[in-house]
Order: structure tokens, then sequence, then C-alpha cells
């Protein structure tokens, strides 16, 4: 708490210490729309005028613009306009540079604060691929040189005034420019949306395109935007590390600890650039899912409109979904019997190679012949049962051979027929004599009742 008491002098290095000061200049702003124009307006005749203050004269003159887009009361303007400047004087925003009233007029400036506002106001600068290139440029431009003048140098003194405060001051300024600009494309895509959003409310199908525009345009700047961030912070992370090895060795740490502090910003805006990206891929997932599924799917809103009124009306005239019950084929099993005795297992050796490639070419051939036979008899229109199809197959080929193929052929049977399954699915045994069961499928012409 030792913090607390020191002077408030450069910025704060403690969340308790921010506090603190901030508590203690008992600052309270209550700034309506109308001060917030008037200050903006001040800031920007001075900037015109080229003046360092402003008399009454000057002020009134904003002010009668302001009353004028405010629709104010002339006959009261120069009470206003006073009453307007002291609230700016109490909010911190205007400050007398006269003495406090020792001039015979009263001279007006601009605290940094309104200042401040004002150009949260009217300088949102957004982020594009050329401003960052440009200033990530400045910044690896500054490494170097930094990186050079330590060739020659080694004093204490060399490394603060040609290491440490380009660092500190410079480097810092830059990504504050890119931080600065980063809010601004924060508050466009705020913008975006709620353009989006008033869109759709208003006309959506005339809006289609326009939103559509809007999302594309959006998340191709900030996927650039990302690519630009990720390759220009591998450029500034590599001369920042010659240069904090170097001053590692030379215990200067100082500015080592400006170095880790540019990392941790350098590392937020590569965060940031994800964080966006990411948000921004979902919002477009969900308007444009919205927009095919929704506005072209209901133009007029007509079935929107009748399902909202279904759905108010339901407990007075309750309606029910009628759902199709369709036939379900589930699968093939094997029937699994427990022998009454254990008997001891023989068998020959084999070479099993050989087998497998016997087993593959036959299988290979018994396939070629279930589609034969089943393309036949699809041809004549007959109804088509799969135990009557495979069953010959089976009678007359090993089982290893058939089986892996029936998975085949009953897609091909539902694929290549213009008929339906039928519900009659039992599970059956095509061959006594087989410790197998297949739920059949009987497939019915299509002009048959289900």
């Amino acid at each position: 708490m030792d913090q607390l008491n020191q002077p408030d002098t450069g910025m704060p290095s403690t969340v308790p210490e921010a506090i603190s000061r901030a508590f203690k200049a008992e600052l309270q702003l209550h700034v309506n729309r109308e001060d917030t124009a008037f200050i903006a307006g001040i800031c920007t005749y001075l900037d015109l005028q080229q003046n360092y203050s402003l008399e009454f004269a000057d002020l009134e003159k904003v002010y009668n613009i302001v009353n004028e887009l405010s629709h104010g009361n002339l006959e009261s303007v120069s009470q206003r306009v006073q009453n307007a400047i002291e609230r700016l004087l109490k909010n911190q925003l205007l400050i007398r540079v006269d003495g406090g009233g020792i001039s015979f007029r009263p001279i007006y400036d601009v605290t940094r604060l309104g200042k401040a506002i004002v150009d949260f106001l009217t300088n949102n600068e957004k982020l594009t691929r050329q401003n960052l290139t440009i200033i990530t440029s400045r910044i690896v431009a500054f490494i170097a040189d930094i990186r050079r003048s330590m060739e020659t140098g080694g004093s204490d003194k060399f490394w603060e005034d040609k290491v440490h405060l380009p660092l500190r001051h410079v480097i810092t300024e830059l990504i504050e420019a890119i931080e600065k600009r980063q809010r601004g494309l924060d508050i466009e895509q705020e913008d975006v949306r709620s353009q989006i959003s008033s869109l759709l409310e208003k006309d959506w199908l005339d809006a289609l395109e326009t939103c559509e525009s809007l999302l594309d345009t959006t998340s191709e700047t900030l996927q650039e935007l990302y690519r630009t961030l990720l390759a220009e912070n591998t450029a500034m992370k590599q001369g920042l590390n010659d240069i904090y090895e170097q001053a590692d060795n030379n215990q200067q740490n100082a500015v080592l600890e400006t170095i880790e502090n540019i990392y941790r910003r350098l590392d937020q805006l590569e965060q940031w650039g994800k964080e966006r990206v990411s948000s921004w891929s979902q919002y477009y997932r969900r308007v444009n899912d919205f927009l095919q599924s929704i506005v072209r799917f209901d133009p007029n809103r007509e079935y929107s409109q009748k399902l909202k009124e279904q759905l108010l009306a339901y407990p007075q005239t309750p309606w029910f979904l009628d759902v199709i019950d369709a036939p379900v084929y589930r699968t093939i099993r094997e029937i699994n019997l427990l022998s009454s005795k254990k008997s001891k297992v023989v068998r020959t050796l084999r070479d099993l190679s050989q087998d497998d490639m016997d087993s593959d070419d036959d299988g290979n051939l018994v396939l070629d012949l279930m589609i034969e036979e089943l393309k036949k008899r699809l041809k004549t229109g007959q109804e088509l049962d799969l135990i009557d199809v495979i069953r010959p197959f089976l009678e007359q080929h090993p089982l290893e051979n058939v089986y892996p193929h029936i998975g085949t052929l009953i897609d091909l049977l539902l694929k290549e027929s213009d008929h339906h399954p039928g519900r009659c699915q039992k599970w059956e045994k095509p061959l006594e004599q087989l410790e197998l069961e297949l739920q059949n499928l009987i497939v019915q012409k299509t002009t048959e009742k289900i």
C-alpha cells in the first residue's frame, strides 16, 4: 500500500495506484449531447484558426451552430452558451487561461480531457493493411537502427540514449498507433452489424445482396489484417531478440524490461487479430445461414408470419405434427451360441497368405455374380427379397466369400431400384446350417401400398 502514497508522476505501475489517482481526482463527468458537440466544435475551431485560446465571442460563434443543429431558442442563446461554458469548466473539458479572472476578458482553452473526448468522437481511423504495413515497417526500421548503433556503443549512457529511449518512446508510440486503429476497426465492425440488422428489419429481400456484400468485405479485411499481423510480428520479434540478447549480456535490466513489455503488446496485437477473425467467422455463419434458410426460403415472410400466428393461437386451437414412420434397416448380426462341451480345437496349418489371396479372388467373383443376378431381377420388375437373392450364393460358396459383400448388395438394391422397402423386416437365417441371421429386406413396387 506504500505505492498509494507515492507522488502522482508518470504512468501508474499498479492497479491500486491507478484507482487511487482516479479516486483522488474527484472527477465527475456529466456531459450531454449538446456539450459533446460544443467541445468538438471548439477543438476544430482552434485547429482551423491556429489559435491557442478563445474568447467568449469565439465560443458564442461555435455554440450558435450547436443551437441551430439542436433547434434551440434563439432568444436565450447568450444565456445558454454561458451555461454550457460553465458545465464544460466544471467537467474539466475547458479551462480558463487568464489567471482565473486577472484578465479583464476571460480566455479559454481545451483541456487534455476535452481533446481526448473529441479525438474519440472524430478520429476513429480504422486499421487497414496499408497503414498497418507502414507503421510496422517504421518499427522494423527503428529496430534495425538500434541494432546498427549497438555495434559501436557500450557505456550505460549509450544504452540509455540509443537503445532504451527509442524502444520506450518511439516504438511504443507506434504500437499505440496500431492499437488506436484497432479500436477504430472494432467500432466499424459494430456499425456493420447494426447496419445489417437495420437492413433486415426494413426490407430483408432488397437488403439481401447488400448484407452479403458487407459480410464478405469485412471478412476479407479481417483475414488480410491477421495475415499481415502474423508476418510483421515475426519480423519485429526477430530484431528485438538480437537486442534482448545484447542487453542481457550487458546486464541492461531496463532495456530487458522494456523489450518484454513490447513482446506482450505484440502478442496482444496478434491475439486481437485471432479473436476478431474467430468472432466474425461465427457471426458470418449465423447471418449467412439466416439469409439462406430464412430470407431466400421465405422472401415475403408468409411462412414465418403464418407460423407466428399458429404458435400464438396454439392454446385455443392445438395442432400436431405428422411424422412419417419410415422402416429402419438396421444391420447384419452373427449368432453367438454357447456350446455345452468345450472341445479341443484341432486344425491343419495352411499357407495363410495364399488362402487370403484365393479368398479375395473368389470373393470378387462372387460379388460380380451377385450384382449380375440382382440387375436381372431389377429388370423384370418383380418383388425382391434380399434373402432369396443371396441364398443361392451361400449354398454354392463359402460364407467368407459372400458375407463381406452383402452390404454392397443392399446399397445397390436401394439405389438402382425404383421401389420402396416394405415393412416386413424380420431376422431370418438364410441357411439353417449357418450361424448367421440377417434382417431381411423386401423391396416392393412403388404402386403397392407400404
